[in-house]
């Protein structure tokens, strides 16, 4: 029988690197013959150099890949890069859209969107104040008054949220947080839908509780 060379058998049996007990070696996805066993053992240490370049290359891609990832986002971040814009008309969208590092810096400062099978889209009204191209800071200075806005708002919320709290450990009793209305949870029930409420209660922890209404 025709002895096999290494390239022949890389393609006849896509041999991938493994271990078995500690030992290195490599498995096989199509059964061999007895003869082509014997083949591949004797083939084993020309087909593991070549596994093993395969694998040091793809690393070296990667970590080069990550390595200009890193490179690119340091200079859109200092502004050596520019972020740039470009207008997309599609069949159910249209509008400026990017991608990228930079168009993910963007969502970051709430600036763009993802809309699912068109890309990001980026609010009209950036591409009005800073044009089709401009730099990470200036984006950054653009969203800060709504950054600020919302955080104030939070904060007011988590302050309303400790009162609250505060209130309910100081007179013991429970503190209404919330109401709501859903469709009635119980089948058996003729009502049109349940009232629910949140409470906060004098040890600090929430109770939920709901009414049937008819």
């Amino acid at each position: 029988m025709k002895k096999m060379t290494v390239e022949e058998a890389i393609k006849k049996f896509r041999p991938v690197l493994a271990e078995k007990d500690g030992v290195a070696g490599f498995r096989i996805s199509v059964k061999p013959t007895k003869s082509q066993v014997e083949q591949l053992r004797e083939l084993k240490p020309e087909i593991m150099a070549v596994l093993q370049k395969k694998v040091a290359e793809e690393e070296a891609r990667k970590a080069a890949e990550k390595a200009a990832q890193e490179q690119e986002l340091e200079n859109l971040k200092s502004g050596e890069k520019k972020i740039t814009v470009s207008y997309q008309d599609g069949e159910y969208l249209m509008g400026y859209t990017l991608h990228g590092q930079a168009a993910e810096l963007l969502e970051e400062l709430r600036l763009a969107k993802y809309v699912s099978g068109w890309g990001y889209l980026v609010n009209d009204k950036v591409v009005e104040t800073l044009g089709k191209e401009f730099t990470y800071q200036q984006a950054v200075e653009y969203a800060r008054p709504a950054q600020e806005a919302r955080a104030a708002r939070e904060a007011e919320k988590k302050a309303a949220l400790a009162a609250k709290f505060a209130e309910a450990k100081e007179t013991g009793k429970p503190v209404l947080l919330r109401r709501w209305s859903t469709d009635c949870c119980d089948p058996k029930e003729e009502c049109s839908c349940d009232i629910h409420y949140e409470y906060a209660m004098p040890d600090g922890s929430v109770k939920h509780s709901w009414t049937h209404t008819w």
